[in-house]
């Protein structure tokens, strides 16, 4: 059997595809900044690539990358797939595996659809209606997984814009945020300076870049390529017909 200790070695998509796009630091937000909203009548196709550098002792890192896909139909449809990575030890060695996970999020039913290439189940996630209940839901699941959910208004959180550039071939405005760490001793004795960069399109109104940088874990980046403004093939984001479909309906 197995060893119990798994390290997971994953990428944003696994949040992308468990929460809604309504958390600012997933780039799989293909949606109006802040807004549950859907999008219409402007479709696009992407490739995506996560890259993650991560620290590991002796001063060495380790560095993962995953593809993927983001797409949005004219009706406001958000269609993503990707890769996830982990490793599990067997008593000899570690064994690198992966699946690829899928998400349909559709605003309109506020509903996500999420499968998997290996579990062979379908989940549709009925979101709560109102917006605060679902913000409450989204952060509670976003550090269930251990992610930040910072909020710009906060005493020590500095916001700066760094103007518009071309990233992916569309025109996209940047904006910095950061904190600093106070020391705390051991590996952590000096002030660290966590930064979390993001990279928006307006005329899409899509996340094309997304960059963390924590000195204590590492490094992310997270990106489109290959930005098509057509109607999305989705062939590749239908579950095969023998998956089970089960429905998660969430408290209101």
């Amino acid at each position: 059997m197995p060893d119990a200790r798994i390290a997971l070695t994953t990428s944003v998509f696994l949040l992308s595809l468990v929460i809604s796009g309504t958390v600012n630091t997933a780039l799989a937000q293909a949606g109006p900044v802040n807004s549950s909203e859907p999008v219409l009548k402007a479709p696009f196709s992407a490739h995506r690539l996560f890259t993650e550098i991560k620290n590991a002792p002796g001063g060495k890192t380790n560095q993962l990358q995953s593809g993927g896909s983001l797409a949005r139909d004219s009706k406001g449809l958000i269609y993503s797939a990707g890769e996830r990575h982990w490793t599990y030890f067997d008593g000899q060695k570690d064994i690198l595996k992966s699946e690829i996970l899928y998400r349909i999020h559709d605003p309109l039913t506020n509903t996500d659809t999420q499968w998997d290439s290996t579990t062979r189940e379908v989940k549709v996630i009925h979101w709560p209606r109102n917006p605060s209940q679902a913000d409450t839901a989204t952060s509670a699941l976003y550090a269930a997984f251990g992610g930040e959910v910072l909020d710009d208004t906060q005493p020590g959180i500095n916001v700066e814009k760094l103007g518009t550039k071309i990233v992916a071939g569309v025109v996209a405005e940047g904006t910095q945020t950061s904190y600093t760490v106070s020391a705390k001793g051991g590996d952590n004795d000096k002030p660290i300076v966590v930064t979390h960069e993001k990279w928006y399109c307006p005329e899409l109104k899509i996340v094309v870049l997304d960059i963390n940088d924590d000195p204590r874990s590492g490094h992310t980046r997270d990106e489109l390529t290959n930005i098509t403004r057509v109607e999305p093939d989705l062939n590749q984001y239908h579950y095969p017909p023998d998956y089970h479909v089960r429905e998660v309906r969430l408290p209101q």
